[in-house]
């Protein structure tokens, strides 16, 4: 009976914790959401556990399966001339009660575990707003984030196009001085009373070319970051776009 009285009781206690309307749930945060299931699935394991004890009640208890199926707790039989039924934790091995009477530390189990279950509610009630304030503050920061973004991308596509535009002019140039380079050859070739003046003509213009190619590579290398920058920001924002923060 005491096992059965404490059973009622810890389903009595958490009765009124079930929210009143589940519809509501659409309005809250996710954490909010997410304290009230857990607040509905630990009243109706309380409510299961008490209509187990008032099956088993009826039909004669049975303390030793009860206590079996009680696996978050060990329960041992200490013979000798007093013998006692021990009852602790599975996890951690804390000492819960002793008692001759196995029914009695069934009860006393089922007490702490009606404790415990209340302080981890209250714990997470208590963290439960900070980690609110701090979704608050994350939901806020990827609306400020989603503009800046915007103007970062402008930003890098102008200097993309700019950095075409002066990647066409070098390359038009590089191509004159290759047409250049390529007729001072044929004048070498043609005139052999002019090859040590055209010799000189040639290696400059050949130098220039080598200067403009290395002038192209950097530009190039350039072309690339930039380009890597832009499809980074493009993605970041795609993300953003097609994961928008939970609504409030």
């Amino acid at each position: 009976m005491a096992a059965v009285r404490s059973v009622n009781d810890f389903s009595r206690s958490h009765s009124g914790i079930v929210p009143h309307s589940c519809p509501a749930f659409s309005n809250q945060t996710p954490m909010t959401r997410f304290g009230k299931i857990l607040v509905v699935l630990i009243a109706v394991a309380s409510l299961a556990f008490a209509g187990f004890a008032i099956v088993v009640f009826q039909g004669g208890p049975n303390w030793p399966q009860i206590a079996s199926d009680m696996t978050d707790y060990k329960f041992t039989y200490v013979p000798g001339e007093k013998p006692v039924w021990t009852v602790v934790l599975a996890r951690g091995d804390e000492q819960i009660a002793s008692d001759p009477n196995l029914a009695k530390c069934i009860d006393l189990a089922l007490a702490d575990r009606s404790k415990r279950l209340e302080t981890e509610i209250k714990d997470f009630q208590d963290r439960k707003s900070p980690l609110e304030v701090e979704l608050a503050s994350l939901q806020g920061g990827i609306k400020v984030d989603v503009p800046a973004l915007d103007s970062y991308i402008l930003g890098e596509r102008k200097r993309l196009a700019d950095l075409n535009t002066q990647w066409d002019t070098l390359n038009k140039q590089s191509l004159t001085l290759t047409g250049q380079a390529q007729d001072a050859e044929n004048l070498t070739a043609d005139r052999r009373s002019e090859v040590f003046q055209l010799t000189v003509q040639l290696s400059e213009v050949r130098a220039d070319a080598f200067r403009l190619e290395a002038l192209k590579r950097q530009i190039s290398e350039e072309l690339e970051q930039v380009n890597g920058n832009l499809e980074r920001a493009e993605e970041r924002r795609r993300q953003l776009e097609y994961n928008p923060p939970a609504e409030q």
